[in-house]
């Protein structure tokens, strides 16, 4: 999990300062991936098509291929071409 804070301190500032301001940070937690992927809004994208077949990549799963051919090597986020159809939820 990874969190982050802002903090301000002069640029003088030494080491004691810095941790103090730390501690007293108002710290918030930062979105996983996973999260940010199952929030991502696809209606009427590639990656919500029944013809879109996801290629991971490394650590990204946001790339795929499209089985009609038309897209070819993509981003699920993209606009839907023509071919477009909305996979079934069941």
């Amino acid at each position: 999990m990874k969190y982050v804070a802002e903090i301000e301190v002069p640029d003088n500032a030494c080491w004691q300062e810095i941790e103090y301001a730390k501690s007293k940070a108002d710290w918030r937690q930062i979105a996983t991936v996973k999260d940010r992927m199952q929030n991502t809004d696809l209606d009427g994208k590639c990656g919500s098509c029944k013809y879109f077949v996801s290629k991971p990549d490394l650590f990204s799963k946001c790339y795929g291929n499209c089985l009609k051919g038309r897209a070819g090597y993509k981003q699920r986020s993209c606009r839907g071409c023509k071919l477009y159809e909305r996979k079934s939820d069941d």
